[in-house]
């Protein structure tokens, strides 16, 4: 296959697939609640779709406690979903070990 067809593969898969995102009763707002940035923090994480998981570059803009809302592009599509904390790592962290939430409550 060459360039053009795998980004039209991409495309077409970027579109039906849909990330699984953590639900309300998961994210629990009330107890735990949203920390907004921006300029967004460039991340690594783990996106969960339907049987399989990818590891993507991406950023947030916002979190919590356990939860980080990850953004990111996949075949010419913006999306959004919310995931764990311990799937979620800085890009400009050289380890690459440390979650999101664990260096933003140190922080503090």
């Amino acid at each position: 296959m060459d360039r053009e067809a795998l980004a039209r593969l991409a495309a077409r898969y970027a579109r039906r697939a849909k990330p699984v995102s953590l639900t309300l009763e998961e994210l629990d707002f009330e107890h735990h609640p949203v920390t907004r940035v921006v300029p967004g923090v460039p991340v690594w994480a783990w996106i969960r779709f339907p049987g399989s998981a990818e590891l993507v570059a991406g950023e947030t803009f916002g979190w919590t406690l356990r939860a980080v809302q990850v953004c990111w592009t996949h075949g010419g599509i913006r999306r959004t979903t919310w995931v764990w904390a311990s799937a979620v790592s800085r890009r400009d962290d050289p380890t690459g070990k440390t979650a999101l939430g664990e260096r933003t409550v140190k922080g503090r």
